[in-house]
């Protein structure tokens, strides 16, 4: 009989010990799934932001030729200007 007791003390400290274990894995996986929807968040949050720079990216690239025929059509002229002064030069 005795030994039938100290059997069902072991089994019932073993069975401690496993509810504790499932209590504790239990709390982590929460824990993770909070995680896991924070971290989805971020990521959510991150690719708008990625589409927005994505966006504005060709916004520059279609408003940079523009800024550059005007750079260019500025150059020119002062090129102009410059032979013309050159050829003035020369007339004298």
């Amino acid at each position: 009989m005795s030994e039938t007791k100290a059997l069902l003390e072991v089994l019932d400290a073993k069975v401690t010990d496993l509810l504790s274990n499932l209590n504790e894995l239990n709390n982590k996986v929460i824990e993770q799934g909070e995680e896991i929807s924070a971290l989805k968040g971020q990521l959510s949050q991150k690719n708008d932001e990625n589409a927005l720079l994505n966006t504005e990216i060709e916004l520059l690239k279609q408003a940079a030729p523009k800024e550059n025929q005007e750079d260019l059509k500025f150059k020119i002229g002062e090129m102009v200007k410059e032979i013309d002064r050159c050829i003035s030069l020369l007339k004298v």
